[in-house]
């Protein structure tokens, strides 16, 4: 206990009964400032007596001031409590920083000692808390065009408890606020809407703060039957006689259920939102629904009916058979289906949910396989409706017997590269009917275990597995596969194990003549990649130029590569140059071919500049000189490109560059056969014979490609053949297994 042996000394205390706060309460929310300013009562501090201050809880002192006005705070509220008030003055003044909900409660002042409060001197601190979130509003049974009421309830957390503020309500529609008269907690409106509609409500303190909303409450009003429909909506049928009426639904809105009725001429017939029934000749006539639930009934909709039958399949057939039929691959098949049905129906042949013909408004339909192939195994279904009752519907089944290949619906793997010690998975997949048997050998010794496995992938796929571990220098090699499940003999396949290194050169590297004035269509076939997965890097130089461009790198699909360069020059010839790389080492050879784009080169736009006509004679002059010097370019450009030479060619030094960053290599343009060595710019007179007749054996391709696809070109020794449409590009036989993974184990390991 503090001991004060001088001035008298000032105390503020709270939450002592006898002291009544002598002005309004302060409001503060949770970790607020809050501001306190009273005056002491006239009289109220008497002669020589000292004041004293303790916290809300009864027992803490706040802080003491001296009747010198000297501020001693205590230790509990040191760190928050700033004093701004004046003895003299009577006046008490503070503020206290960082409200907790425990600093609650009215703050009095005590003359000369706790026990000793002076009247009428203090102040209510009121610490504000969220009221607590509302429950749901409810409401039972709510009716259209009726009176409802909703109520929402929430409890403050204000303290003290005493607070003396009160809670209003808000509320939303669907998220929407909605003006009430009164804001106390009962709604109450008349229901206006057959729809669903969510209400929520929240609640608010007076000077204070708001609860979250409540949880909404998706009222659904309940209704009479309205908007009453027909299924299918037709007014009028033919059915035949002895047959089921036609399946018509009625349907309306109504909240509860409705129940539904038919009546037949007036008189009631059947229960049920369907119609339903056999027809005969009483039957015909006027049909009418009656919807009706707890709050009445509404109109009637009316249709006539005749009666008439749905389609049936009287046979489907698969060369006259029914059920399974078994043939050979590139045995003939004809699917024929009979359908009986008033009127015609709407035949439909399928393999699977693949239509493969339709009839409309026919009695029978047919389709013919002329050869068929593993792969169309299968069930196939006639289907047949004419839009009365359920469709008519049967299937056979066809399996064709088909001798081993590789699957060409996956990649295919018969290259495979590793390192010594290393292990590698292969897998070959293999179509066939019935599913074969595998056997692995190998021609020279190895230490591999050639058990192998297999796993079915479909009813005609099943792939080969072998697994080969650590891997000496003996392993890698040749091994074969033999494949045998009795129809046509057995198939034997060479996979071969390689050490990693360089990617292959592409090959079918080509112009699919698809030109534009400003772009071109290349492809071009993956080679293997060498045990890595590799990308292709496409530049290109225009013919007058001596600038290498890169265009585009891109990743190894697996397959025939497809691609389309843009931003060409107009009727300009065209260089381009393809290189594989991956992350052990680039290929050391490029390959090329030549395009041209569609339009006039931009020269001969200047030529054709229209002259003023007072200058006809020079314009003919100039025009014949220009014409003798552009037909004199031409002779030279094509002897040019043929191979021959004007002057000399600058050597160029072979470079050790790594391709993998290549940058712009400046050519010299001269003769055709200076085009890019193997590796790079490089000294053209280094080159063999043998490799400079292939570089003057380029093309030069025009804007047609009449003449050009009946060629072959060689470009590094790589015969191609001439360009392919895009159906026939063909997957790649050589993918890496690390690349292309069949399953979840697949890869080297």
């Amino acid at each position: 206990m503090m001991k004060i042996t001088t001035a008298a000394v000032l105390y503020v205390i709270a939450g002592v009964v006898s002291g009544v706060p002598s002005a309004s309460p302060v409001l503060s929310a949770v970790s607020d400032t809050a501001r306190f300013s009273w005056e002491v009562p006239q009289g109220g501090l008497g002669a020589g007596n000292s004041f004293y201050a303790v916290s809300p809880a009864g027992g803490a002192t706040v802080f003491i001031v001296t009747s010198t006005g000297i501020f001693l705070a205590t230790a509990n509220f040191r760190d928050r409590l700033v004093y701004q008030g004046n003895i003299a003055a009577r006046n008490v003044t503070f503020t206290l920083s960082n409200i907790q909900t425990s600093d609650a409660g009215t703050y009095t002042c005590g003359a000369g000692g706790t026990a000793n409060v002076i009247q009428n001197c203090g102040q209510k601190l009121v610490v504000l808390g969220k009221p607590t979130t509302p429950s749901r509003p409810v409401s039972l049974s709510p009716v259209y065009n009726q009176q409802v009421t909703l109520t929402c309830s929430s409890t403050s957390t204000t303290v003290p408890a005493d607070h003396g503020l009160t809670l209003t309500y808000t509320w939303q529609r669907d998220n929407t606020g909605i003006t009430v008269t009164s804001p106390g907690s009962p709604y109450t409106f008349t229901v206006s809407s057959r729809d669903s509609h969510s209400y929520r409500c929240r609640a608010r303190e007076s000077q204070g703060l708001e609860s979250e909303w409540s949880q909404g409450y998706n009222m659904e009003p309940q209704y009479g039957p309205y908007q009453i429909s027909l299924t299918p909506s037709t007014s009028s049928y033919t059915v035949t006689e002895h047959q089921a009426l036609p399946s018509i639904t009625c349907s309306a809105l109504c909240r509860p259920g409705c129940t539904y009725r038919w009546l037949h001429n007036g008189t009631a017939f059947s229960s049920g939102a369907v119609l339903q029934g056999q027809a005969d000749r009483s039957k015909t006539g006027s049909y009418r629904c009656l919807p009706s639930n707890t709050h009445g009934s509404s109109d009637i909709v009316t249709v006539s009916v005749d009666v008439q039958y749905p389609a049936t399949v009287i046979m489907f057939s698969a060369n006259s058979l029914s059920g399974t039929l078994t043939v050979n691959e590139f045995d003939p098949v004809t699917l024929r289906c009979q359908i009986d049905s008033n009127p015609g129906s709407v035949i439909r042949l399928l393999n699977g949910t693949e239509e493969l013909t339709r009839a409309d408004n026919s009695l029978t339909a047919e389709y013919r396989l002329e050869s068929a192939d593993c792969r169309q195994r299968g069930t196939y279904s006639c289907t047949a409706t004419n839009n009365i009752g359920a469709p008519g519907s049967q299937r056979v089944e066809l399996l064709v017997k088909c001798y081993p290949r590789l699957d060409g619906t996956v990649a295919q793997q018969l290259k495979y590269a590793s390192r010594l010690g290393g292990n590698v998975n292969v897998y070959v997949s293999v179509l066939a009917y019935p599913l074969p048997t595998f056997n692995w050998s190998r021609t020279t010794s190895t230490s591999q275990d050639l058990t192998g496995s297999s796993s079915p992938v479909s009813d005609i796929s099943v792939t080969a597995r072998l697994h080969l571990t650590n891997l000496q220098q003996q392993d890698f090699g040749d091994y074969n596969l033999t494949v045998d499940n009795g129809v046509g003999g057995s198939v034997a396949y060479t996979v071969s194990i390689v050490s990693e290194g360089s990617p292959q050169m592409p090959t079918q590297f080509r112009d699919l003549g698809h030109e534009t004035k400003s772009s071109v269509w290349l492809s071009w076939l993956p080679g293997f990649n060498g045990g890595n997965p590799q990308t292709f890097l496409l530049e290109y130089r225009q013919f007058a130029s001596r600038l290498w461009t890169v265009y585009k790198t891109y990743a190894d699909t697996g397959k025939m590569m497809v691609v389309e360069v843009t931003g060409l020059t107009q009727g300009d010839i065209h260089i381009f140059r393809l290189h594989a790389r991956n992350d052990y080492v680039d290929s050391n050879r490029y390959v090329f071919v030549e395009t041209r784009t569609a339009g006039d080169p931009p020269n001969q736009h200047k030529l054709e500049t229209p002259c003023s006509c007072t200058r006809v004679t020079a314009g003919t002059t100039v025009g014949g000189i220009l014409l003798t010097l552009l037909i004199g370019g031409i002779v030279l450009m094509v002897l040019y490109r043929k191979g021959y030479k004007f002057g000399h060619i600058p050597k160029e030094t072979a470079s050790g560059k790594s391709t993998r960053n290549p940058e712009t290599v400046e050519m010299d343009n001269r003769g055709y056969s200076s085009l890019d060595q193997i590796n790079g710019p490089a000294q053209y007179s280094s080159l063999e014979e043998s490799e400079k007749q292939q570089y003057s054996q380029l093309k030069i391709y025009e804007n047609t490609k009449a003449d050009a696809a009946a060629d072959t070109s060689t470009y590094e020794g790589t015969v191609d053949t001439p360009p392919v449409t895009y159906e026939s590009v063909r997957v790649s036989p050589y993918q890496n297994a690390g690349a292309h993974s069949q399953g979840p184990d697949h890869g080297n390991k």
